[in-house]
């Protein structure tokens, strides 16, 4: 298949989020299997061209792409001059091997002017700007092409960002016919974003229901429309990050306030867990910890790194002493609530265990509670109250255990990593935690982890005094071990099932505009 990825960020030209990533990774999955993969997204003005050490190749593949405000058949914008467009430029990286090829679009005053990827005022400007210049782009290449133009089977869009690309494909009347056959899938990575305004607040009557016309872009209207809620309803299929959460995204504690419309949206919804870059996180050839190791190597190398990381953190060296992490924001999304009751309780109990933390927080009193239960078990808690890049990995690879008792968490990537160092996770049932952690059955030898499902201290206390029962008993604890260095969480397996995802939906549209023509499918003349 031809497979359109539309986007607001993409590793390595513009890196702040999670979903950065998963575009850098998920395409050259696709690509390796043999699809042809492409990505669209905007030229920042971070993305410097002319610095020789990136090694990218970047030329102009369009100059001065006309975008139009809004649709040039719309009533209100018939006989107006040219200033009804925005001019763009659409850039080119050619990928090599595996690599996707990259689209990146080019305007001055919204990207290459700006320091941030996000944060502005008029991010919804700017978004809807990056969804329409993709498909003006196409729409003018095939007029000046014709059938030699590249297009897509499938359209793969994510975040609110793109949300106005898929209301475009299936409503204008520039782009529907012309896309008719092309399958869009939406993936929401996180229903808490929805647009550039705050849609829980929003009077009843001036909430949005995606009936209306979208917007032009630069009208005031276009702020208060909801980009993700109509991306989630004009799509051929919506999915989350795993599929537990697809499930809780169905809820009124986790759609916020889209229940309604995910309701409706029940049967084409549903959610594929992300993968990992075993490459970059491989305990087998990672330089940041002290001893490499494998899956057959493991006992003694990690001993070594758990001594590692307790002489880090000035903490007693001592290999035989429990570890847990705690590595994320400190945050009540990440069950702080229930850690603040339940460490002091274990360090009591357990003299000899001891607990690191690295994570940042706006909140100071997180981090004054943290201090001051340093001060109280100065030999038995380290603290690293900021943002690190190489340090989870160290404490991955020395630690015995992570825990994770988040109130949600979409993904769990994090739980992914340790398992790959070999740290056994112990977690709340949410989201792609649920997914990714198999319960530990010392009977059958199966199992990755441990769980606890309500949001209690004392069964998630219960949880980690399991865990430190299975820890005394070494034959049953190498064994979890091993079974976690043996989770595979490669991006092959994402791949496949977002490749089954789009066979189903692009046969899905050839067979609805062959068979039974619908009046959406029409262009107004």
């Amino acid at each position: 298949m031809k497979i359109l990825f539309l986007t607001a960020e993409v590793a390595p030209f513009s890196t702040v989020g999670g979903l950065s990533q998963v575009m850098y990774f998920l395409p050259r999955a696709l690509q390796e299997m043999g699809h042809d993969v492409r990505i669209f997204s905007p030229k920042y003005g971070s993305i410097d061209v002319k610095k020789k050490e990136k090694k990218w190749v970047i030329t102009t593949l369009f100059e001065g792409l006309k975008v139009p405000l809004a649709d040039p058949l719309h009533p209100d914008v018939r006989g107006r001059d040219q200033e009804d467009y925005l001019i763009c430029n659409v850039r080119w990286y050619e990928g090599k091997g595996d690599d996707p090829h990259v689209y990146l679009l080019e305007n001055h005053e919204y990207y290459e002017l700006r320091a941030n990827v996000f944060g502005y005022g008029d991010d919804h400007v700017r978004f809807a700007l990056l969804s329409k210049g993709c498909l003006e782009y196409f729409y003018q290449q095939r007029r000046r092409e014709g059938a030699k133009t590249w297009w897509p089977d499938m359209i793969h869009g994510n975040d609110w960002h793109t949300g106005y690309a898929v209301e475009l494909l299936r409503r204008s009347n520039r782009y529907k016919k012309l896309f008719a056959k092309t399958g869009v899938v939406f993936t929401v990575h996180n229903f808490a974003f929805q647009g550039n305004f705050d849609f829980r607040y929003a009077p009843p009557q001036d909430k949005d229901t995606g009936e209306t016309e979208l917007a032009s872009i630069l009208s005031p209207k276009l702020q208060e429309q909801n980009a993700l809620m109509r991306g989630i309803k004009y799509s051929d299929a919506t999915n989350t990050v795993s599929p537990t959460h697809a499930i809780e995204a169905l809820t009124p504690e986790f759609s916020y306030g889209l229940n309604d419309v995910l309701e409706n949206a029940r049967g084409k919804l549903g959610g594929i867990l992300n993968g990992l870059d075993i490459e970059e996180f491989d305990p087998a050839t990672d330089l940041v910890i002290k001893r490499r190791f494998t899956q057959k190597t493991f006992e003694r190398q990690r001993r070594e790194n758990k001594k590692d990381l307790q002489k880090t953190f000035f903490l007693p060296e001592n290999d035989t002493a429990p570890v847990l992490i705690s590595v994320g924001r400190l945050a009540l999304q990440k069950g702080w609530d229930l850690l603040f009751e339940v460490l002091p309780h274990l360090f009591q109990g357990r003299p000899d265990l001891q607990c690191i933390v690295l994570g940042s927080s706006d909140q100071a009193d997180y981090r004054e509670r943290l201090l001051e239960m340093k001060e109280g078990y100065p030999t038995q808690l380290g603290l690293h109250l900021r943002g690190d890049f190489r340090l989870p990995r160290k404490m991955y690879a020395g630690a015995d255990a992570i825990v994770i008792p988040s109130h949600f968490e979409p993904g769990g990537i994090v739980a992914m990593e340790a398992m790959r160092y070999g740290c056994v996770p112990i977690v709340r049932r949410t989201g792609g935690l649920n997914d990714i952690v198999k319960d530990f059955d010392p009977e059958k030898g199966t199992g990755n982890g441990f769980s606890f499902s309500q949001r209690d201290p004392w069964v998630f206390y219960a949880s980690i005094i399991e865990m430190l029962t299975v820890y005394k008993q070494q034959t049953l604890w190498y064994h979890l071990v091993s079974n976690c260095l043996l989770s595979d969480f490669s991006w092959k397996h994402a791949a496949k099932e977002y490749e089954e995802l789009y066979r189903k939906v692009v046969l899905g549209r050839k067979r609805a505009v062959s068979e039974t023509p619908h009046p959406a499918y029409e262009v107004t003349a």
